[in-house]
């Protein structure tokens, strides 16, 4: 014999009926059943009224809801989660911030998702840590790894990625074909001519960085000492140390699967640039309260934000450090006056310090190669080379 599976109304109606039927008291009926009285005399007046309909279980949402989104904001949110699948809650309300538009909480971004069937239910994700540890400024710590990626032709290509701890700022994203010590210096070289040198940089145990597990010391570890800088390790198969940039590993990883592979490792030094200048100018970054990396690079290092040059003067990268040529053909760096010449008086040049020398750019063109002196205030001048300035940056000289 076939199970018969009573609906809600049913039983509610057998409970109702019940006092009539066996003679108990309503009290007793309601006792019985776990239930109170009030309960079942509301449910015997949707009964008189209703029939059995009213018996029926009834949606508990509020019969008016006007603190919930708009229908157009949730056919937005839902737009930008099927434009973009790898964006959460957080990140699809970050865009809508920096678009102007109504951004409503993350819980109500993602009950919206859910909603509409565009995230899948996942279990509860472990207490995140509440002690974040970060330097204070930028250049202060840089962390240095390799990963691993596959070409399209499945041959294995590494990426040597370099990381501000402060900022999360991408410095440096150089593919190359193994995890070596050249690889690994080409790397830092990159970074430290458009950056500067950093205090202290944290890598890993591999002895393509240190020495420490095989008692020698490396070349990498020797060109760091010649510039001053400290090199420091994490301990042994604890990669946690370096989570900043591991997260980072996971971040481009996620954006290199999203188009075609690499042929070669020329095509994937190109697609590292596209992600570094995407990852760094425009993703906001969740452990930066939301800014772009570039946003916390540029702000606490105290330099002003990037402006278009002037007509004539060379466009120089992002942290680059760049000072004004005075009306004398002197410029302010590391606590010295170094004069370069009237010749570059009101231009912008660039100061890059690498192996101990410090070297002065107007765009490509070298003005100055020196060894800074730091018991003489001021660095003179030397020499009577004059080399010609593009013809935009002589009329923008006799402008001002």
């Amino acid at each position: 014999m076939a199970l018969r599976v009573k609906s809600m109304a049913e039983i509610r109606l057998e409970v109702l009926l019940e006092a009539a039927r066996s003679g108990e008291t309503v009290t007793e009926v309601c006792r019985r059943h776990g239930i109170c009285t009030k309960t079942y005399y509301r449910y015997l007046r949707r009964y008189q009224s209703q029939g059995v309909e009213g018996l029926e279980p009834r949606s508990r949402a509020p019969l008016t809801q006007p603190g919930r989104m708009s229908p157009e904001v949730e056919l937005e949110i839902c737009r930008l989660r099927k434009d973009h699948p790898r964006w959460g809650a957080r990140r699809i309300r970050s865009e809508l911030r920096r678009g102007g538009k109504p951004a409503p909480a993350v819980s109500s971004i993602h009950r919206a998702l859910v909603r509409n069937h565009l995230v899948a239910l996942r279990p509860p994700r472990p207490q995140p840590a509440d002690i974040r540890f970060e330097r204070a400024a930028p250049n202060d710590l840089w962390q240095i790894d390799a990963t691993r990626v596959v070409l399209a032709s499945g041959r294995a290509a590494w990426v040597m990625d370099i990381l501000d701890d402060h900022a999360r700022f991408c410095l440096a994203a150089r593919a190359c074909t193994g995890p070596t010590g050249e690889a690994a210096w080409d790397a830092m070289e990159w970074a430290i001519s458009r950056y500067g040198l950093p205090r202290q940089v944290l890598s890993d145990n591999g002895t393509c960085f240190s020495g420490k597990l095989i008692h020698a010391e490396v070349d990498f570890e020797r060109r760091l000492a010649g510039l001053g800088v400290q090199l420091i390790t994490s301990r042994p198969y604890h990669p946690q140390t370096l989570g900043k940039l591991e997260r980072f590993h996971r971040t481009m990883k996620e954006r290199l699967e999203d188009h075609r592979p690499a042929a070669t490792i020329a095509e994937l030094q190109i697609a590292l640039d596209a992600f570094r200048d995407h990852y760094n100018q425009e993703r906001p970054h969740q452990g930066l309260d939301d800014a772009t990396p570039a946003e916390r690079f540029r702000c606490i290092r105290g330099q002003p934000p990037t402006r278009p040059p002037p007509e004539g003067h060379p466009a120089y990268p992002l942290g680059a450090i760049v000072r004004k040529v005075s009306a004398s053909g002197v410029i302010s760096y590391r606590g010295v006056d170094i004069g370069v010449g009237k010749r570059w008086r009101h231009l912008w040049v660039r100061v890059v310090g690498l192996a101990g020398v410090t070297h002065i750019y107007f765009g490509e063109e070298l003005v100055r190669s020196l060894v800074l002196d730091p018991e003489t205030k001021y660095q003179r001048a030397t020499g009577k080379r004059r080399p010609t300035l593009p013809r935009g940056a002589a009329r923008s000289r006799r402008r001002k």
